[in-house]
């Protein structure tokens, strides 16, 4: 019995939700960053927010944090007050899918 409460509590709990495979248009966005100079630096996040992914495309180069933010199938997203701070608060991070490094 010891070692049965060992083992529920010892064990991970995993997060069984999966990142769906990246959308076309987000292949082709990365492959048209991976050359030029001014996407140095440029990072790719996906994001779970409101029951959906979406993706935020960071370029250094840029004035505007979240310019480039798509849902999943890739239309740019029209920010207002409330849904800026609704994904403040909501919004979780689920990983980074593309970076580029700064050489």
């Amino acid at each position: 019995m010891f070692f049965f409460f060992l083992m529920l509590f010892s064990c991970k709990k995993e997060n069984d939700e999966k990142l769906p495979a990246n959308p076309y248009w987000l292949t082709a966005r990365i492959s048209q960053m991976e050359t030029p100079a001014g996407y140095a630096g440029t990072t790719v996040f996906a994001y779970k927010w409101d029951n959906d992914y979406y993706y935020l495309i960071q370029i250094p180069l840029q004035n505007c944090g979240l310019c480039e933010f798509y849902n999943y199938q890739g239309v740019k997203y029209e920010w207002t007050n409330e849904k800026l701070v609704d994904f403040q608060e909501n919004a979780r991070m689920v990983k980074i899918v593309w970076q580029r490094d700064i050489v």
